[in-house]
C-alpha cells in the first residue's frame, strides 16, 4: 500500500492555504466548505455571532470583531459565517456546523463547547426563514484612496451597501444622485434598458463608469426622458464635482428608511476583511468605525450588523492610533463590539491534519496493526526533548502518519526564525497557513512511498523553502550543501544533515535551549523507518558534523554540566569573521590578562592583602611575568604558565621564598582543547578591539563575541579550574604536599595553600596569636590603661613571654633609646609578621614590668593616658631606654604619706610606681589629684566671694605643684615632704566643704541679714548696739564655721526682736496720726458740701503706709503734712469746680435777657471763694508767759483778717 492510498481526500488535489474574502466560484464554495475544520474555538465562535444576530436584544452594539494574527484563518472564518448566512450555501455549511456539534461527546472533557446541539439548532431553523443579506469585502480594494482618510470606513460601506441595493458601488455620487432618485420613481430598470438600447451595460461597473466620463449628457437626457421631474442640471453638477453630503447621520437614515418594510426578522451584515490593515495606526479611521457602529446601533434596532475581521485586539488597535485622549472611555469604545471571537489559541496542526492528513476509515485497522508492531521502536528511534512528541497513542500514530507530531511544532519554530532572520518572504511564517501548505507539499512528493515509510524532518526541507528563500538564506546554506558535495562517504546523507543543521540552527535562541542541535537530536530528525539501527545513523552524523566543523561550516559548542555539545551553523559573514580571528596574534599581556579574570575570580581571597595570624600582609600576583597588585610585596603569588621544568621539584630549588607557585603549565600544555581554545578566545579578544566596518559585521562581531563568551564559560573556565585544583603548589623552596592540602577546591586551597606559604615565612608569628593580645587600636589602648594589679608581675608573673623574650634580646643589643617605630619595623619582618599593634602590646608590657621606660617628643615619665591615646599614632614620637626602678620604702613612704593627708585607710590597688604615678595624677582614677581638683575647682567657684573659700584655693595651688612633677619619684618626694602641713590644708578643706554643704545657706542668711540693716541699725537702742557690731563682723569673717556661725544666729535673732520692736512703734504712730488726718478732711468735706469719696480709702492709705520695714522711711512716714496738703488742695479744687458750676447754672436761667454775667458786671454779685494759705507760726523767741502767747496769737489773728479781705473764705493748710 502507497502512502496515497491512505488519505481521505486526493493528496494530489489542489489545496489553497490562503482564502480569499471576495472569491466566490462555486469550486472555491464547495471546498472551503467541505474543508473547513472545526475546532472548539471555531464552533463557539460561530454560534456566538450567529445567536447575537439572531436575538439582538442582549446587546446595546452592533460591532463583531474577530481578532488572530496573520493566517489564522479569519478570513476563512469570516466567509463561513457568510456561507452559514447566505441561501445558497446555507445547507451544506449549517448543516457540517450542526454535524460538528453533533459528533462531541458532552461529557468529554477535551472539549469546552458553550452551547448545546439544540440551541445550535433553532438558531439554524431561524437561519432558513429568515431573510437576511450579507455585505462582505475587503476593504483595501473596496477603498478610494482619494476620498476623505477621515471618512474612509463610512465611504467603504455606504459603496457596499449600494452594491447590495443594486446601485453602483464606486460612485456614491452617482448612485446617490441619480440612481437612488430613478428607483424611487420606479424606472430604474427602464433606465438600464434605455442605456442597453444605446449600446452600454449600465451593470458592468467599468463601463458606466466610462459613460459617466465620456457620455454624461446622454446618460442624463435619458433619466431626464423616463422621469422628466429630475433635476438633471443639478445632477450633472454634483456628479462632475462628485459632491455628496456624506455623514455617518445620513447614512444611519438610509439604512433606518431601506430597512422600514423588511420585517423584523431582516437583518443586513456587513463583513469587513482585514480591519486592522485597513487602520494601518490612522486614528481618524478607528474613530470613524467607532462612530458609525454608535449610530447603526441607535438608528437600525440591531439590524444591520458589522462584523470585523483584525489581526489585533481592539486594545491594541487603539495603541497603535494613540488614542490617550480616550484612555478614560476605553470601556465604553471595546462596548461598540460586544461581540468578541479571538481565533488566536486555534492549533495550526490540529487543522492540517484534519485537512490535510485526515486516512480513510478502511486504512485504519492497517495503521493500527503498523503501530502496535512499531511502537516498541519508536521511544528508541525517536529520542526527543521532553516538549516534543513522537506518537502518544494509537490514534496520535493513525491521525498524524507518516509525519510524526513533534515536526509540527519544530517546522513552526524553524518558520518564525527564518521570518526573522529575513531567510524567507512574510508568507512564511509558523501560522496554519504555512502548515497546510508544506505539510500537503511534502505529502504529495512522499505519495508514492510505501506503507512503512516515515517522513523525517529534512524531507520538510522541500520546494517551499528551496523556492521560497531569500537572498539572505540562500547565502547562508549554499556554502554548507556545497560543502556536502564534496563529503566523500556519503553526499546525499551530508546534504540531509546540512538541511538539517541549517533549520534547527537558525530556530530561536529560546527554542535552542529546548531543541539544541545535538548529535541525538539530528539523527533523530533523520529517521524514516523503524529498520535502520539508531546506533549506525548516528555514527555517521557524528563524522559528517565534524567535517562540517573542520571546514568551518558549523561550530562544536561545549555542552555546560554534563549535557552534550551542540552546532552552529556559520553564516557568509560569520565565516569571513572567523578567519579574520585566526589571524590575529596574541601577546603573553593579553593572555595574562584573561588568565587574570579567570584565576582571580576562583581564588576570589586572591586580594592585595592577606590576614595571617596577627599581621596582614600584601600580596602581588604574577601570571606570565605580568605584576599585579603593585611592586614589592610581602608574599607573591605566581602563577606559572610554562613547562620548562622536569618537575615540581626542580622548580621548587630556584624558586625565592616569598614566592607561593601554582604550577599550572605542564597540566595546561597537556589539555590541547583548552589549550587551543584559550588561545581561540583571546584571538577573539584581540579581534574585538578592531575598527568594525560595517552594520553587518557589528552584529556578526556580537554573535562571535557571545559565543566566546560560552566557551569561556562551559570550556575554559571549568578546565582551569581543575587545572588550579590539581597542579602543584610551591611554597618557597618546598613543593607542598597534597596531603597538606586534602581535597580542597578552588578558594578553600588557594586560602590553605598561601596559609601554608606565611607559615613558612615567619615561623614566630604565633608568639603573639594569644587572646591577651589586642587587636584593634582601642583594645590596646584599654590594655596600657589598665592597672597593674597586686603581684601581677610577681611569681610566675616575673618571667618575660616567649614575645617579651624576644623583644627584650633585642632591645639589649641595642645602643641607649631605641625609636618604637623601628621596633615595630623590626618586628613586622620574618621570621616575626607580627601586627603593629601587637608590637607595641609587647613594648607596652616591658615598660610595665619597669624593664623599660617611654620617652615622647625627649619628654621622658611619659603619662599613661599620652602613650595611650597617641602611641599608635604617632609611633616614632616615642622612644623605650632601659628604666630607672624607685625603692619600695619611698613607695611605702608615699602611701603613708597619702593616706595620712587624704584621711583613708584604702588607697591604691596596686604597689607599682607607674600605677602610681598614674592613679595619683591621671582623671581616670577616681582619688587622683586631677579629680580633687576638680571637685575643690567646683567648690571654689561656688564659694569664691566669700572670705572663708582660701583654704581651697590654697589646696587646688598644692595639687597644681603635685601634678606639674612629671618625674614619679620626684612626685612621692614632694608629697611625703608636705605631708604635715598637706594634712592640716586637707583638713580645714573638709571643714570649708562641709560648711558648704550643710550651713551654706543658714550663713548666706546671715550676711544678707547684716548687709539689708545697715540703715536700720542705728535705730537700734543703744544698749544693742554691741550686738549691732557682733553681726557686722560675719561681712569679713575668714572663718563664720562651727562656734563662730552659732554665735551670728544667736545675735541675729536677738536684734530681729529689737527691730521689729522699733518698726512696730513707727507704725502706730503712723496709724494714729493718719486717723486723726481722715476724720479731720472729712469734715472739711461735709463743711465744704463734698461727699467723703472724694478721699483715698482710709485703711489702705495706712497699710501701704506701714508697710516698709526701712526704720528711716517709717520715721518719715510719720509726718503727715504733706499728704495733708494734697488732699485739702484736692478738697479745695472740687468746692471751687462746685461753685463754678452753680454760678454758670444761674447765669443761665436769666435767659436772653441778661446782657453779662461777670464778677465785675453790674447787678451781679459774685460767690466768694475759698482761699488756701499758710501762716507764719515760727516764734523768734520763745514762749515765757501769758502775756507772750496772747502777742503770738494776737499775730495769728492779723494774718488771718488779712486774708479773709474781699469776702473770700480761707483754708488754712500749714
Amino acid at each position: 500500500m502507497k502512502l496515497k492510498d491512505l488519505y481521505s481526500k486526493p493528496i494530489g488535489r489542489a489545496v489553497n492555504p490562503a482564502v480569499s474574502a471576495t472569491k466566490f466560484d462555486a469550486e472555491t464554495e464547495r471546498i472551503e466548505i467541505q474543508e473547513y475544520v472545526f475546532t472548539d474555538e471555531i464552533i463557539n465562535g460561530l454560534y456566538r455571532i450567529l445567536d447575537a444576530i439572531k436575538n439582538n436584544q442582549p446587546y446595546d452594539h452592533v460591532g463583531i470583531w474577530i481578532d488572530g494574527y496573520y493566517g489564522s484563518g479569519k478570513s476563512h472564518f469570516l466567509k463561513y459565517l457568510d456561507y452559514c448566512i447566505t441561501p445558497e450555501t446555507q445547507e451544506d455549511a449549517l448543516g457540517r456546523l450542526l454535524e460538528a456539534v453533533k459528533a462531541i461527546d458532552p461529557l468529554d472533557e477535551k472539549h469546552n463547547i458553550s452551547f448545546d446541539y439544540d440551541s445550535l439548532l433553532t438558531i439554524s431553523n431561524w437561519l432558513k426563514k429568515a431573510t437576511i443579506d450579507t455585505c462582505i469585502f475587503n476593504l483595501e480594494t473596496s477603498y478610494d484612496n482619494s476620498t476623505d482618510k477621515k471618512k474612509a470606513f463610512l465611504h467603504v460601506f455606504w459603496n457596499e451597501f449600494n452594491g447590495k441595493r443594486g446601485f453602483n458601488k464606486f460612485n456614491i455620487t452617482l448612485a446617490q444622485n441619480l440612481e437612488k432618485p430613478l428607483q424611487e420613481k420606479g424606472v430604474f430598470e427602464q433606465f438600464k434598458q434605455r442605456i442597453a438600447e444605446e449600446g452600454g451595460d449600465w451593470e458592468d461597473a467599468s463601463m458606466a463608469a466610462d459613460m459617466i466620463d465620456n457620455e454624461l449628457q446622454m446618460v442624463l437626457d435619458i433619466a431626464k426622458e423616463l422621469a422628466p421631474s429630475l433635476d438633471t442640471e443639478s445632477i450633472r453638477e454634483r456628479i462632475i464635482k462628485r459632491d455628496t453630503n456624506m455623514s455617518i447621520d445620513r447614512f444611519g437614515m438610509e439604512l433606518a428608511s431601506y430597512l422600514k418594510d423588511k420585517g423584523d426578522d431582516y437583518r443586513l451584515i456587513l463583513l469587513a476583511d482585514e480591519v486592522s490593515q485597513f487602520i494601518n495606526k490612522e486614528r481618524d479611521r478607528y474613530l470613524n468605525l467607532q462612530e458609525i457602529i454608535t449610530k447603526l446601533s441607535e438608528a437600525c434596532q440591531n439590524r444591520v450588523w458589522v462584523v470585523c475581521t483584525a489581526q489585533q485586539d481592539i486594545s491594541e488597535i487603539m495603541d497603535d492610533c494613540h488614542v490617550t485622549e480616550e484612555r478614560d472611555k476605553e470601556g465604553k469604545i471595546k462596548g461598540r463590539f460586544e461581540v468578541k471571537v479571538s481565533l488566536k489559541g486555534t492549533q495550526p496542526e490540529v487543522i492540517t491534519q484534519k485537512r490535510i492528513l485526515d486516512k480513510k476509515d478502511e486504512v485504519k485497522d492497517v495503521l493500527g496493526n503498523l503501530y502496535d508492531k512499531e511502537k516498541a521502536a519508536f521511544g528508541l528511534q525517536f529520542k526527543l526533548p521532553n516538549s516534543y512528541e513522537a506518537y502518544n497513542t494509537k490514534e496520535d500514530f493513525i491521525a498524524y502518519y507518516p509525519f510524526v507530531p513533534y515536526q509540527f511544532k519544530l517546522i513552526m519554530q524553524v518558520f518564525n526564525s527564518f521570518l526573522n532572520l529575513g531567510y524567507v518572504a512574510k508568507e512564511v511564517k509558523g501560522n496554519e497557513r504555512s502548515i497546510i501548505k508544506v505539510i500537503h507539499s511534502t505529502a504529495k512528493q512522499q505519495a508514492e512511498a510505501e506503507l512503512g515509510k516515515f517522513i523525517s524532518f529534512d524531507e520538510l526541507y522541500n520546494n517551499m523553502f528551496e523556492e521560497g528563500l531569500q537572498a539572505r538564506g540562500h547565502k547562508a546554506v549554499t556554502n554548507a550543501t556545497d560543502m556536502a558535495q564534496k563529503y566523500d562517504r556519503d553526499p546525499r546523507l551530508a546534504k540531509r544533515i546540512a538541511n538539517i543543521l541549517f533549520m534547527i540552527c537558525n530556530i530561536s535562541q529560546t527554542d535552542q535551549l529546548v531543541f539544541p542541535a545535538t548529535v541525538d537530536n539530528i539523527t533523530s530528525l533523520l529517521v524514516n523507518n523503524m529498520e535502520t539501527p539508531r546506533l549506525t545513523v548516528k555514527q555517521e552524523v557524528e563524522k559528517i558534523v565534524e567535517f562540517f566543523c573542520d571546514n568551518n561550516i558549523i561550530r562544536r559548542e561545549q555542552g555546560k554540566q554534563g549535557a552534550p555539545d551542540t552546532f552552529s551553523f556559520y553564516s557568509e559573514e560569520e565565516m569571513k569573521v572567523a578567519q579574520l580571528i585566526q589571524s590575529q596574534t596574541v601577546d603573553n599581556n593579553t593572555q595574562a590578562e584573561q588568565l587574570k579574570e579567570i584565576f582571580f575570580k576562583y581564588f576570589s581571597s586572591l586580594k592585595n592583602k592577606e590576614q595571617y595570624l596577627t599581621r596582614t600582609f600584601s600580596v602581588g600576583a604574577s601570571i606570565n611575568q605580568r605584576q599585579f597588585f603593585g611592586s614589592n610585596p610581602d608574599v607573591l603569588v605566581e602563577f606559572n604558565m610554562d613547562n620548562d621544568y622536569a618537575s615540581a621539584d626542580e622548580l621548587a630549588i630556584q624558586n625565592q621564598p616569598n614566592r607561593l607557585v601554582f604550577y599550572v603549565g605542564p597540566l595546561f600544555r597537556e589539555q590541547k582543547r583548552l589549550y587551543n581554545s584559550f588561545y581561540w578566545y583571546c584571538q577573539v579578544s584581540r579581534y574585538m578591539a578592531t575598527p568594525v566596518p560595517n552594520e553587518e559585521n557589528a552584529n556578526t562581531r556580537k554573535e562571535f563575541s557571545k559565543r566566546a563568551d560560552e566557551v569561556f564559560t562551559t570550556l575554559i573556565t571549568p578546565g582551569f579550574h581543575k587545572i588550579l585544583d590539581t597542579c602543584s603548589v610551591i611554597s618557597g623552596l618546598t613543593v607542598i604536599d597534597d596531603t597538606e592540602l586534602g581535597n580542597k577546591r578552588g578558594n578553600d586551597r588557594f586560602h590553605e595553600a598561601i596559609q601554608k606559604h606565611l607559615s613558612n615565612i615567619y615561623t614566630k608569628a604565633g608568639l603573639v596569636n594569644y587572646s591577651v593580645f589586642p587587636r584593634t587600636t582601642d583594645a590596646l589602648r584599654k590594655a596600657i590603661l589598665r592597672p597593674v594589679n597586686p603581684g601581677e608581675y610577681d611569681g610566675m608573673g616575673a618571667t618575660l613571654t616567649e614575645a617579651e623574650h624576644e623583644m627584650d634580646i633585642y632591645l639589649n643589643k641595642q645602643f641607649a633609646e631605641v625609636n618604637v617605630a623601628d621596633i615595630v619595623a623590626k618586628f613586622a619582618k620574618a621570621p616575626y609578621g607580627w601586627d603593629a599593634i601587637c608590637t607595641l602590646y609587647v613594648v607596652n608590657e616591658l615598660v610595665r614590668r619597669h624593664n623599660r621606660d617611654y620617652s615622647y617628643s625627649n619628654n621622658p615619665n611619659v603619662e599613661t593616658n599620652i602613650v595611650a591615646n597617641r602611641i599608635v599614632s604617632e609611633t616614632n614620637k616615642f622612644t623605650v631606654r632601659q628604666a630607672k626602678a624607685i625603692s619600695p620604702e619611698i613607695i611605702n613612704q608615699f602611701i603613708a604619706a597619702w593616706k595620712d593627708i587624704f584621711g583613708v585607710s584604702d588607697v591604691f590597688p596596686s604597689n607599682d610606681s607607674t600605677q602610681l604615678f598614674r592613679l595619683c595624677r591621671e582623671p581616670e582614677s577616681d582619688s587622683s589629684l586631677a579629680n580633687k581638683s576638680k571637685a575643690y575647682r567646683k567648690i571654689e567657684a561656688e564659694i569664691a566671694a566669700y572670705p572663708f573659700a582660701q583654704p581651697i584655693r590654697d589646696a587646688i595651688d598644692l595639687f597644681e605643684n603635685w601634678l606639674g612633677e612629671r618625674d614619679p619619684q620626684t612626685f612621692f618626694m614632694a608629697v611625703i615632704d608636705k605631708r604635715q602641713e598637706a594634712h592640716e590644708l586637707i583638713d580645714r578643706c573638709k571643714e570649708v566643704v562641709q560648711f558648704t554643704h550643710d550651713q551654706l545657706p543658714v550663713y548666706q542668711q546671715m550676711l544678707k541679714f547684716a548687709t539689708e540693716n545697715d540703715y536700720n541699725f542705728p535705730f537700734v537702742p543703744a544698749d544693742y548696739q554691741d550686738r549691732v557690731d557682733e553681726i557686722l563682723k560675719i561681712k569679713t569673717d575668714t572663718w563664720p564655721i562651727g562656734a563662730n556661725l552659732r554665735k551670728y544666729i544667736k545675735v541675729q535673732k536677738e536684734l530681729k526682736v529689737v527691730l521689729d520692736e522699733v518698726r512696730e512703734g513707727l507704725r502706730d504712730k503712723i496709724r494714729a496720726a493718719y486717723n486723726e488726718q481722715f476724720d479731720y478732711l472729712e469734715q472739711v468735706c461735709q463743711k465744704q458740701g463734698l461727699p467723703t469719696s472724694i478721699l483715698p480709702d482710709r485703711q489702705n492709705t495706712i497699710d501701704v503706709k506701714t508697710t516698709p520695714t526701712n526704720i528711716l522711711v517709717l520715721q518719715n512716714t510719720i509726718s503727715d503734712d504733706q499728704f495733708y496738703q494734697k488732699q485739702i488742695e484736692h478738697i479745695l479744687d472740687e468746692a471751687n469746680k462746685k461753685a463754678a458750676s452753680s454760678a454758670s447754672a444761674s447765669g443761665g436761667a436769666s435767659g436772653s435777657c441778661s446782657t453779662g454775667s461777670s464778677t465785675t458786671g453790674s447787678g451781679t454779685t459774685p460767690k466768694p471763694k475759698v482761699r488756701q494759705a499758710s501762716l507764719q507760726t515760727k516764734t523768734k523767741l520763745p514762749l515765757t508767759t501769758e502775756e507772750d502767747i496772747d502777742h503770738y496769737l494776737n499775730g495769728l489773728k492779723q494774718q488771718l483778717l488779712k486774708l479773709l479781705d474781699g469776702g473770700n473764705s480761707v483754708m488754712i493748710v500749714k
